[in-house]
């Protein structure tokens, strides 16, 4: 199976006929109530609302928002779902912070509860609890089950390639992103500051020289006034990069590979151990030493950075959209620039800052202990259908949505325009509990309203859309053993990249006298032995 093209996300009829039934594939370990698949409960209804005659109540751990109303029981969605499936939740809230550790501690001590919901697992723990069958694998319940995820991994064979443990099956569902939903997909941009360029009589910069050109002028001219101005800056310390790794073809397979991507032969790479990364800090290098970067920009919070742009201090900036971090004044004045050039006489560069449709694994996870186990994949799967994800993101028509002469949904003035003076997220808190993200499901370009939908943010992805790569890689799945081996390796790797990532741009380490030294520490750490096991990995995810 090849990785995810765009220009192959919906397959034809006849494709989908020739693709592999996984749920066949149950040679590992775990379980997946099977004897309430064969023999269904006759309060159960197959398809169609309610999902069962006689009302029954789910039992949930569920990482809850501070960002989401305090019950969800009294949400409108989800009142509006206990009313038409008599399935009432029981969703046994933990704090937003510090869930891992509750979640780990009932696991240990066996008091848990039917499903995990919002939870956050990660490959590790979705590979040792389902191997053990703690975790109940999915494949059987979504063929026969789930028509409306069925339909998405279907169409995005590789969502279903992605959620596949090597032993065959699937043990949780996913928060999928709509592949054709581009400006969710490629969130992050570059920016710049249009009047500012016309200010220093220059065009928006195609190259990287064009656009160190820029800071340097800006910083010479300070439109800001004072010595305020602040050539580039960013909200994170490592989005000022990221926006720039196309020119160096760094992460070349997208966002959910992480420091992966794929080397010339095809083979997975660990690219800050890459050559093209030792070129990519020199260029940083320079940034920095010419004071184009903000100084302290490896310490930087949003809310500071948001503030610095409200000012009008910012001369560009990766972000998602200038008007939803600095507001409309002076957020409107940038412009999103096309990934930049190595040389003029290079092609524009592929787009690398793409995310992947699979979006996060362990989101919904139904255990040993699960009663009602067709009830809750059944439950779960109107989440994935149109109507579900109208509901689950926009609330009730009538309330808080309606539906416009030209077929579109919009919020109505009760959230865009309350007289509380409220914010979106505020307004619609009565009514979604999707605040907070970590929800298992799909984002539909349709029904989402977030900053990623906005205007501005579908006109900056159209600047770097064309050049969008064609494959992405999802995190990959391994083995209990493979997963232990890689976390111990996983840690010392992420921090010496991170503590060297600012020692060598600020010039406390330099590139020509200190890289052997640091490639050397990778070996060291186990780097061979990481990329075996995720070659591995990579290799199963083809097929």
């Amino acid at each position: 199976m090849s990785p995810f093209k765009r220009r192959t996300v919906l397959l034809s009829a006849a494709a989908l006929a020739a693709t592999p039934v996984l749920a066949a594939c149950n040679s590992g370990g775990g379980t997946d109530g099977k004897d309430q698949l064969e023999d269904l409960d006759p309060n159960v209804n197959r398809e169609g609302m309610p999902i069962v005659t006689e009302p029954i109540t789910l039992t949930m751990m569920t990482r809850r928002s501070p960002n989401t109303a305090e019950d969800w029981n009294t949400v409108a969605s989800m009142k509006t779902m206990q009313e038409q499936s008599n399935i009432s939740v029981d969703w046994g809230y933990v704090p937003w912070v510090g869930y891992d550790e509750k979640r780990n501690l009932a696991l240990a001590s066996g008091d848990y509860p039917e499903v995990f919901y919002r939870m956050g697992f990660t490959t590790v723990d979705l590979a040792k609890y389902g191997e053990q069958g703690t975790f109940l694998r999915l494949n059987d319940a979504i063929d026969e089950f789930m028509p409306n995820l069925s339909a998405i991994l279907n169409e995005n064979p590789d969502v279903r390639s992605g959620l596949t443990f090597p032993d065959g099956n699937i043990y949780s569902l996913p928060s999928v992103h709509d592949p054709n939903f581009e400006s969710l997909v490629m969130q992050q941009k570059l920016w710049v500051r249009k009047e500012w360029l016309d200010q220093v009589d220059m065009e928006p910069p195609t190259t990287l020289d064009e656009f160190e050109a820029y800071l340097e002028a800006i910083k010479q001219a300070d439109p800001a006034g004072g010595g305020k101005t602040i050539p580039y800056t960013t909200s994170s310390d490592v989005l000022w990069i990221d926006v720039l790794r196309s020119a160096f073809g760094l992460g070349n397979r997208g966002n959910a590979a992480g420091q992966l991507d794929a080397d010339e032969s095809g083979g997975v790479r660990f690219w800050p151990a890459a050559e093209p990364y030792r070129d990519l800090l020199v260029y940083l290098n320079r940034l920095y030493t010419k004071g184009l970067v903000q100084q302290d920009i490896f310490t930087t919070e949003a809310a500071s950075f948001n503030n610095l742009g409200k000012q009008g201090l910012v001369g560009a900036a990766g972000m998602q959209s200038p008007t939803a971090s600095f507001t409309k004044d002076p957020g409107d004045d940038y412009v999103a620039l096309l990934p930049l050039k190595k040389t003029s006489s290079d092609p524009v560069p592929d787009w690398v800052l793409v995310g992947s449709p699979l979006v996060g694994l362990g989101q919904w996870v139904s255990t040993d202990k699960n009663e009602h186990f067709v009830e809750s994949c059944r439950w779960m799967d109107y989440w994935y259908g149109d109507e579900g994800s109208r509901l689950f993101f926009m609330g009730t028509e009538g309330e808080s949505y309606e539906k416009t002469g030209d077929g579109e949904y919009e919020f109505t003035d009760l959230i865009t325009d309350n007289p509380e003076g409220l914010t979106v997220d505020e307004a619609l808190r009565p009514f979604v509990n999707y605040m907070g993200g970590g929800y298992p499901g799909i984002v539909r370009q349709a029904y989402f309203k977030g900053t990623e939908n906005s205007k501005q943010s579908r006109e900056g992805t159209a600047v770097v859309a064309p050049y969008r790569i064609e494959e992405t890689w999802p995190g990959f799945t391994f083995t209990a053993d493979e997963a232990n081996e890689l976390s111990s390796i996983t840690v010392d790797m992420k921090k010496l990249v991170d503590e060297s990532r600012a020692k060598f741009i600020t010039g406390e380490m330099s590139v020509e006298t200190d890289w052997d030294g640091y490639l050397s520490q990778f070996e060291s750490i186990g780097l061979p032995r990481y990329l075996e096991i995720q070659q591995a990995a990579h290799d199963r995810f083809q097929g």
